[in-house]
């Protein structure tokens, strides 16, 4: 049409920026979404079916959270406990 080839679109900075770009988000959103998973299967196996409200928490959280979520899961004493507001940690990266 404008005489521009899918191969010389592809060499363009601005499509390899793009498309990096994409890769990108992709990966970190395929990371998020495998970490919910993990974290839903553990909560499940130690409490039980998760509550509409744990579930919700999970599809909504970032991965940084889950992660931190994911550290209390071993020494929480219950569900509401591994969702407690996490400014309660004293440093949540140890």
């Amino acid at each position: 049409m404008l005489g521009i080839t899918d191969i010389d679109l592809k060499q363009t900075r601005f499509y390899q920026d793009v498309f990096a770009e994409g890769q990108a988000e992709g990966q970190t959103e395929g990371r998020r979404s495998e970490a919910a998973n993990l974290l839903r299967r553990l909560l499940i196996r130690r409490f039980g079916p998760a509550p509409a409200w744990a579930e919700q928490r999970l599809a909504d959280a970032s991965t940084e959270t889950l992660e931190q979520w994911a550290d209390r899961l071993l020494e929480a004493e219950s569900l509401e406990a591994v969702f407690a507001p996490l400014g309660n940690d004293s440093n949540p990266d140890a």
